[in-house]
């Protein structure tokens, strides 16, 4: 079992796929609110392979700006990982910055294992027509030439879109520069029917479940592929996947992630909205 168990979370059975390009626009990104939130992580379940025997976490998400400044997302998942022989601590740490127009990504990508830097990436993305191109400043100097993509809250606002048009799968080809920034990511959303009426969900504060009173929500699952290995035939089974709770503002709840060996639940604990940037059109 490797020391790496986490790969970054972020997050179809039916008559409608859109495959999206790289030039695309996402309206759905007018709706994001500015917030900041807090999720506990517990294990659902780890198979005898994994070797985990316990592991708990917690993730912070902030995301500010507007379509207009473009979006800074701060993005922090630890977690303590129980084994027979060891326990150790896994600490992921995000900070990106993405244009208003999605078209240029700027990234630092920090992992720390047991408090100790365990890898630092830095770099930035520009896309067009004619792809994702990427340029890695650490640890390393590297260009790298990738095909089209889009980024990660031009994403968000793909599957706030599709959820709005009732459409029920989503599929599209991401850049969110995990693991050594030199891969895009397949994703394929199932998007459920819009709930208008949420049940009381388990985990979560009754203060936390009071702010989104009267406010619908659909469900949506995402699972990733590696772009690099989808090509030849056969079926391919996704490296993790996300189900959630989607709300307009960009707000998600009742995480569940779904990697090989184990899987996690995320309960949302905390919410702050923060300030709103004037868009001047």
């Amino acid at each position: 079992m490797g020391m790496n168990y986490l790969a970054k979370p972020i997050l179809a059975f039916a008559c409608v796929s859109t495959l999206v390009s790289s030039h695309a626009m996402a309206a759905g990104i007018d709706h994001l609110r500015p917030h900041r939130a807090v999720y506990d992580l517990s294990l659902q379940k780890a198979s005898d392979r994994s070797g985990i025997t316990g592991m708990q976490g917690r993730i912070v998400y902030e995301m500010t700006g507007s379509k207009c400044e473009g979006f800074a997302v701060r993005f922090r998942f630890m977690t303590n990982i129980q084994t027979p022989r060891k326990n150790f601590t896994n600490d992921q740490r995000t900070t990106s910055f993405e244009s208003g127009d999605g078209s240029t990504f700027s990234f630092v990508q920090q992992s720390y294992l047991n408090g100790q830097l365990e890898q630092d990436l830095r770099g930035e993305a520009k896309r067009d027509t004619t792809g994702t191109h990427i340029a890695i400043t650490k640890p390393d100097q590297e260009q790298v030439e990738l095909g089209e993509s889009v980024f990660m809250t031009q994403h968000i606002g793909m599957l706030i879109d599709a959820a709005k048009k009732q459409q029920t799968i989503l599929t599209a080809r991401v850049y969110d520069a995990s693991d050594d920034g030199n891969e895009l990511m397949d994703t394929t959303a199932i998007i459920g029917k819009l709930k208008a009426v949420l049940p009381t969900i388990k985990g979560e504060p009754s203060d936390i479940t009071s702010l989104f009173k009267g406010k619908a929500a659909w469900p949506v699952s995402v699972s990733y592929f590696s772009h690099a290995n989808m090509a030849g035939g056969g079926e391919k089974l996704p490296i993790y996947s996300v189900s959630f709770l989607m709300h307009e503002s960009g707000v998600s709840r009742e995480l569940k992630m779904q990697y090989a060996d184990y899987s996690l639940r995320g309960d949302l604990k905390n919410l702050e909205y923060l300030k709103v940037d004037k868009c001047e059109q």
